[in-house]
């Protein structure tokens, strides 16, 4: 059965027998990002703040880079769940305040510092995610165990004179291999205007202290991606 039978069995098994002809289903993924305050914090909420509304942590109204979510806590169109993504994205250089913008001795050797914290914060963390104020996931490590499985890799770093371990240039970044993707199976069918909400909590401690480059905070943001069909009339 391929997946779009799969999502228009779930359809008519909630709302009864439906005329394929009418229906179309397509790939889709909702998404939200967050901007990570690097002074730490206890909780991440996603897909509260729609497009347009402000990040409460960069004070910049949201676009459609950072989300397509167009109510708060809810999906505008019927949809089925079939993985979960997170990413941890160093915004560009071209983004960053002018203090790290400035750093000339390269993104990984300049940031090296950021992503050992990055490294240590992706080991932590619970990912849960509710509908209709059921929990229905509950993930534990989900910077690690819910990769984008997208993206590009860095293969290698050559470190700063001869032997040295480890290198004094450090980089981490998430798995880009789509099959570590956390797959849903069966897929989650979500009802149009379903009120839900994706938070990942630190439990034992806050995320660390991200430092410093330049002397300004580095612009992180943290992304859940829910990848999956939406069922939408034809057009």
């Amino acid at each position: 059965m391929t997946n779009s039978q799969k999502v228009l069995a779930a359809v008519a098994a909630r709302f009864g027998t439906q005329d394929p002809n009418q229906l179309q289903i397509q790939r889709w993924q909702y998404y939200d990002f967050v901007r990570l305050n690097v002074a730490g914090t206890n909780r991440l909420s996603f897909f509260s703040n729609p497009i347009g509304a402000v990040d409460p942590v960069s004070a910049l109204p949201k676009t459609l880079e950072e989300t397509n979510v167009r109510r708060s806590g809810e999906l505008d169109l019927p949809f089925a769940i079939l993985q979960i993504r997170t990413q941890i994205d160093i915004l560009p250089m071209s983004r960053q305040p002018a203090g790290v913008a400035a750093v000339t001795d390269g993104v990984v050797q300049g940031l090296t510092a950021v992503h050992k914290v990055l490294r240590g914060m992706a080991e932590q963390g619970v990912m849960s995610l509710e509908f209709g104020q059921k929990n229905y996931f509950q993930i534990f490590q989900p910077f690690q165990k819910c990769p984008p499985g997208y993206g590009p890799s860095l293969t290698a770093i050559a470190a700063n004179g001869a032997g040295a371990f480890p290198p004094e240039s450090s980089f981490y970044a998430q798995s880009v291999d789509p099959r570590d993707s956390y797959a849903v199976s069966p897929p989650l069918f979500v009802e149009k205007s379903q009120t839900f909400q994706a938070v990942i909590d630190f439990f034992l401690a806050n995320t660390p202290v991200i430092p410093q480059v330049g002397g300004a905070n580095v612009a992180i943001n943290v992304g859940v991606i829910l990848d999956g069909y939406v069922v939408r009339p034809v057009q």
